[in-house]
């Protein structure tokens, strides 16, 4: 079994807050969006024993799919810019059980060993692209945070989730870049409706060598948004004076 290291764990860490402190919350705009999505959340296990060893009943799939529930906030650089800092956090959970290499996957409950919750605070920045007056697109990168805790269920034990425990945070499992884009439509002057697709890429894949290729853990997420504009609606801008009419002419 894996043996936490404390130096790798604190060394990503460390970047992480010092990318957020190139953020300084005193350049800022106030928040301008909140944003609520719900929807799925699919991984890719590339470990090829997944479909062969076991019965057909509790093997695990190379594929799993789970909900998500999340909000964020949307922080302008300046007032009226395009560009935004736009953080988000989610909750997921699953089932989930080892393969034959030790690594914990995603399984049907009645074959589960521990039932895992996550947390994933994405600190991103975004940049919106207007379509028009009701459309708009945005793209946004950032580091996300994975934080993974492993609580035994009734077919377990503790020594089985301390060690998942121990693997999710172990060589920096936990941290995962972010590559995301959304499409919204305005409803109203203070509800826009929209769709977004976000990828977390497992960087860890390239100093933990468990030979099953960069994309091993990749996670893919497809939400529905909803975004609700802080600070009421829209005012429009109060109209300007009538001119006075020119002299009659005598």
């Amino acid at each position: 079994m894996m043996r936490a290291e404390p130096k790798t764990t604190g060394l990503i860490l460390s970047l992480f807050a010092l990318a957020l402190a190139a953020i300084p919350a005193a350049a800022l705009e106030s928040p301008e969006y909140l944003r609520v999505n719900w929807g799925v959340l699919g991984e890719s296990f590339l470990d090829p024993a997944l479909t062969t060893v076991g019965n057909y009943e509790n093997r695990a799939s190379p594929f799993s799919v789970n909900f998500n529930l999340g909000a964020g906030v949307s922080m302008p650089f300046v007032a009226g810019s395009n560009w935004a800092f736009a953080p988000t956090a989610d909750l997921y959970y699953y089932n989930a059980t080892y393969t034959t290499a030790g690594q914990p996957v995603a399984v049907d409950e009645t074959f589960s060993i521990a039932t895992v919750f996550g947390l994933l605070l994405d600190a991103s920045v975004a940049y919106s692209y207007p379509i028009g007056e009701k459309i708009s697109l945005a793209a946004s990168a950032g580091l996300c945070i994975d934080a993974r805790i492993a609580f035994v269920n009734s077919s377990g034990d503790s020594a089985g989730t301390n060690s998942m425990n121990s693997y999710f945070w172990n060589q920096g499992r936990f941290f995962s870049p972010s590559t995301a884009i959304r499409g919204e439509y305005k409803l109203t002057n203070s509800i826009s409706f929209g769709f977004s697709g976000r990828v977390l890429w497992p960087i860890y894949n390239l100093w933990t060598n468990e030979g099953f290729g960069f994309f091993d853990q990749t996670k893919y997420m497809f939400d529905l948004v909803i975004r609700y504009r802080l600070g009421g609606k829209l005012t429009a801008p109060a109209p300007e004076a009538a001119e006075p009419p020119p002299p009659a002419t005598p």
